[in-house]
């Protein structure tokens, strides 16, 4: 029986599951995934449907998976560089983003998220501060990610912290109650809490955050162990290692997203994997602000799911976090063969979806029709296709970025993206004056 389908993507070169593939095939139905194989198999089943074609001069992945962002900090970059952490955050972070209105959010976002589009970014987990003085910031962040085509993950932050700009904190049982609104209200948004971590969120709100993902069964979003500094007080007050000091206080488990996790105790790795927590790598991040190299290959070898993110968006581009990924661990362990392109690759898709719990990240039926279509005659002839994106892929051969199968990007910054762009600036001068 011929089954009905919106459209047939064909693809002279694509990258599935890893491993190159010829004359493949997906059909999309309603934005999803419903078949996909050879395309000799599958032209009988959609005949009646429409056909989209890209010729071998063009190669076909998923769309990558971005696990941990800071939209706003792209006002940042360019004049607060080269600074210590501490002074990037108190002067630049601290100074900066809590003057933001939500009109500011939503053209600073749209800017950010057209740039992680053209970069082949399909799915983004922000993490979300502008929460004290209501939902009014995060609705503005969900709106654009929403007219601008990306799919959202909204870690939203819990700060009760009184060294924390006031625009940040709130009480509890206000981060609950406004958490459940922006849930309910907007449930297309993946919104999850994000405790934002050991020392700007107390131990009473860490563990109500913690019961929160329970009972609503959604995903808790923490930084964690990501400066030196934060594990070195962490054991001079409670004696315990960050990692450590989550777990007694209830909140790491199989639904903990630890960010960065890069200054680990003895036995820490372990406590990642036997909980069941993911990790998400930010290397291009962790470089600009000196924070470190985390174990990847360790907490891979333990059974830990790691994905990638562009944190700061310095340069929001997880071919550049896959690259980086990889190179650094060659680095940590003196030994070029310890992360492939081919493991890279996974924690900047498939990987980098699992450890967000949400679809994606491949080109197989059951997934959402995120795919990125690039410019393959950059790609020498001898080359492995996933060796050349990993290693010297740029975000410039990026042609088209498709969501739900529907293009977002077509190899240009879209109207949106340059009325963004004019706002932006102007939102810059002011704050930044």
């Amino acid at each position: 029986m011929v089954q009905l389908a919106s459209e047939l993507v064909r693809c002279a070169r694509a990258i599935v599951a890893g491993e190159p593939r010829y004359d493949y095939a997906f059909l999309v139905r309603d934005g999803v995934i419903e078949a996909a194989g050879d395309y000799r198999d599958l032209r009988a089943l959609a005949r009646r449907s429409g056909e989209r074609a890209f010729p071998g001069d063009r190669l076909v992945v998923p769309g990558f998976i971005n696990g941990h962002s800071h939209a706003y900090q792209i006002l940042l970059r360019g004049w607060a560089d080269d600074w210590t952490f501490d002074r990037w955050r108190t002067q630049a972070l601290y100074g900066v983003v809590p003057r933001l209105t939500p009109d500011d959010v939503y053209w600073t976002f749209v800017a950010a998220f057209s740039e992680m589009l053209g970069a082949g970014i399909t799915t983004v987990a922000e993490f979300f501060y502008l929460n004290g003085a209501g939902n009014e910031h995060a609705e503005a962040a969900i709106r654009a990610a929403a007219d601008v085509g990306i799919r959202i993950v909204l870690a939203r932050t819990w700060m009760d912290a009184p060294h924390v700009p006031s625009e940040f904190r709130e009480s509890i049982e206000t981060a609950g109650a406004r958490t459940r609104d922006l849930m309910e209200r907007f449930p297309d948004a993946g919104v999850c809490v994000a405790p934002h971590s050991l020392h700007a969120a107390s131990h009473a709100m860490i563990r109500a955050a913690a019961e929160f993902s329970r009972d609503r069964d959604c995903m808790l979003h923490v930084h964690l162990a990501e400066a030196r500094y934060e594990a070195e007080e962490t054991q001079r007050r409670f004696g315990r290692t960050p990692v450590q000091l989550l777990d007694e206080l209830g909140a790491l488990g199989e639904r903990t997203v630890a960010i960065h996790a890069i200054h680990l105790g003895d036995g820490d790795g372990e406590l990642l994997a036997e909980s069941g927590a993911r990790v998400i790598h930010n290397p291009m991040t962790n470089q600009y602000l000196g924070d470190g190299i985390c174990d990847v290959v360790g907490l891979r070898a333990l059974g830990v799911t790691v994905g990638l993110g562009t944190d700061a968006d310095v340069r929001p581009s997880l071919m550049d976090e896959m690259r980086e990924a990889a190179l650094l661990q060659k680095i940590r362990r003196l030994d070029a063969s310890v992360l492939g392109a081919g493991e890279a690759y996974a924690m900047g898709t498939a990987n980098g979806a699992r450890a967000l719990r949400v679809a994606g990240g491949d080109l197989v039926a059951g997934a959402p029709a995120d795919f990125v279509v690039l410019d393959a005659s950059k790609i020498d002839p001898w080359s492995a296709p996933l060796n050349a994106l990993v290693y010297r892929g740029e975000d410039a051969w990026v042609q088209a970025t498709f969501v739900g199968g529907v293009r977002r990007y077509v190899g240009e910054p879209s109207p949106l993206a340059r009325r963004a762009r004019e706002a932006t600036a102007a939102i810059a001068k002011r704050v930044l004056a």
